[in-house]
């Protein structure tokens, strides 16, 4: 049997997506990552991943493995605009100091074209009516 596509190769492409090295718990990454088959494979087609081999049964193209790297970045994303919004804002009687306004809303950009980005990639996937 030729070389099947595996774990790693979709956690290359994830982490390719990063100009700068992210620390993320591998549980986490793992959690995205059967999140991120598993949306696929009810969107567009079944993907058959072995969890204890960390492979799939087949050659994967590289446009899938792209895409679930894809949509692993928007869980990634998500997190860091719930991170953000989640910052200790200071709030008295008579002042109030949120100096995270910034990073909300580059964080939310971030997630709104990570969202786009996903969606147009699963979209270019999405068999059609006429087959």
């Amino acid at each position: 049997m030729g070389k099947v596509s595996t774990y790693e190769d979709v956690i290359n492409s994830f982490h390719s997506s990063f100009q700068d090295k992210v620390l993320i718990p591998e549980s986490l990454e793992r959690e995205w990552f059967l999140k991120a088959v598993g949306k696929y494979s009810y969107e567009i087609d079944p993907l058959n991943f072995d969890e204890e081999l960390l492979e799939f049964d087949t050659k994967l193209d590289r446009y899938v493995i792209d895409t679930l790297g894809s949509i692993m970045k928007k869980f990634y994303q998500q997190r860091e605009l719930s991170k953000v919004n989640k910052r200790i804002s200071i709030v008295g009687k008579d002042l109030s100091v949120d100096g995270s306004n910034g990073s909300k809303t580059a964080a939310k950009s971030e997630l709104e074209m990570v969202s786009q980005e996903v969606d147009e990639m699963l979209y270019k996937q999405t068999p059609t009516a006429y087959v």
